[in-house]
């Protein structure tokens, strides 16, 4: 399986592709002792792997005698000298599972896909016991002058063009799980903060007709927005800022945004009849004959009259009052099914479902090392059907942990609650000072407290 990574150079670009087209690192040990080719100064030129298949290095889009001046001319070209200079990559193979021929070949073909528009160069290391190859990629694109945006797009990207030219050559591909585990680890479809975002967000692209516009009404919202060099930051104060295309996809791009406003505005919005024509055609519900109903029957089916009431849409601040509420619910029927009533119970059952959860994992990593090493499609079924017949479990199992993370946060919380009453209420407790509060005490203040979200939850809404 191929590993790959990126990162930036801010300074030493020379040094870099020096260090990445070393001899004593991309010498074909077939071709000769690597001392008789100890006379050579230019390795990039002597070492025409087209050529002589001396060393395995190549250039793509730039000379091969002085890759690095072609980059810095590109650069002057359009202004832009500054910053960071390149990207260096690289992808690792799996021990024994590619010669170094095939390598610098998927690393050239991997190149000229992600990296068309930009200048490379590529070379193959065996000084390791993996083999790898390493990529230095010009910030500024040749063609348009652009730079190249190493967000979570492209990472992405890079991933699955290494894993399809992987699978093309028959090599083995890592599991996808673990992959977007390492590349981000904070999962945004259960946080609060990302859902409401990413709710308000698409409930004001729905009737906005210019980014200006989106703009404006996400500020009143209550969120922060800028933009610049072509990408989007969204967030609130004292929250995280939000990159929305590396977070949401490419569909919130500046240019997808752009698109897709532009194609509303296409629309002919067509205005809402009375408000007494269309009360009393919800309220009566009968029908109506004549020209009268005839006019009511092609306004329905034309979308004057909608077929759903719209929805009530609640502002950010009562949604997330309303998320407490349900995650506060969902601990507590959490906790009357599995009969927790004290601290202990609580760490039993934590650490239980924790041992359980990692023999599943322990279980799931091997079958998938059983799917990658048959090669019928028969045993790949059937290991694949195993793996989903565990998935439901674990997941399961994520969610309690999750759970029992959270409570007991949370029971610290009220013990912090606690110690800050008033004096009077903590002089009645003064015959009990030398015990610690039962959780069955915290759950009862946790109830407590639920109420009091209920309260303030009602009276926004109904004042």
């Amino acid at each position: 399986m191929a590993t790959t990574s990126i990162w930036s150079i801010k300074n030493n670009l020379k040094q870099s592709i020096n260090y990445i087209i070393n001899p004593e690192k991309t010498l074909n040990k077939d071709y000769g002792n690597r001392e008789s080719y100890s006379y050579l100064e230019e390795p990039i030129k002597d070492c025409n792997f087209k050529q002589e298949k001396v060393c395995y290095v190549s250039c793509l889009n730039c000379d091969e005698d002085n890759p690095c001046d072609d980059i810095e001319f590109t650069k002057e070209i359009f202004r832009k000298k500054d910053g960071v200079l390149a990207y260096h990559g690289y992808q690792s193979f799996k021990e024994g599972e590619v010669t170094p021929d095939i390598a610098h070949e998927i690393g050239v073909k991997f190149a000229e896909e992600m990296f068309k528009d930009y200048e490379v160069v590529v070379a193959t290391h065996q000084n390791t016991n993996h083999i790898h190859n390493h990529f230095i990629i010009n910030s500024v694109s040749f063609k348009s002058g652009k730079k190249y945006n190493n967000n979570l797009t492209n990472i992405s990207k890079i991933r699955h063009i290494s894993d399809s030219l992987c699978s093309e050559y028959g090599l083995s591909v890592l599991d996808e799980d673990k992959f977007y585990k390492k590349t981000y680890t904070k999962s945004i479809s259960n946080d609060e903060y990302y859902k409401t975002l990413k709710e308000d967000l698409d409930n004001v692209i729905s009737y906005s007709v210019t980014l200006k516009q989106l703009f404006e009404r996400m500020r009143s919202l209550g969120y922060k927005v800028y933009s610049r060099n072509g990408v989007i930051t969204i967030y609130r104060d004292g929250e995280d800022k939000v990159r929305i295309e590396n977070v949401f996809g490419e569909e919130y791009s500046k240019e997808r945004l752009n698109h897709r406003l532009y194609l509303s505005r296409q629309i002919v919005f067509r205005p809402m009849p009375q408000k007494s024509i269309f009360d009393e055609y919800c309220k009566t519900n009968k029908p109506h004959k004549g020209i009268y109903g005839l006019y009511l029957y092609y306004c329905y089916l034309l979308g004057v009259f909608p077929k759903k009431h719209p929805k009530q849409y609640l502002p950010y601040s009562i949604r997330k009052e309303v998320y407490k509420l349900e995650q506060i619910s969902q601990q507590v029927r959490f906790m009357h099914e599995k009969n927790i009533v004290t601290k202990e119970d609580l760490d039993n059952f934590a650490k239980n479902n924790s041992d359980e959860l990692s023999e599943l994992k322990g279980k799931r990593e091997n079958l998938w090392r059983r799917y990658h090493r048959v090669k019928t499609e028969e045993k790949q079924t059937q290991i694949l059907a195993e793996i989903n017949d565990i998935q439901p479990k674990i997941k399961e199992l994520y969610k309690y942990d999750k759970y029992c993370k959270e409570i007991t946060k949370r029971a610290d919380c009220i013990q912090n609650n606690l110690n800050n009453f008033d004096k009077d209420i903590q002089k009645e407790k003064d015959n009990s000072r030398g015990l610690q509060p039962s959780f069955v005490f915290y759950i009862i203040f946790l109830l407590s407290h639920h109420s009091i979200l209920e309260h303030k939850l009602f009276y926004r809404l109904y004042k």
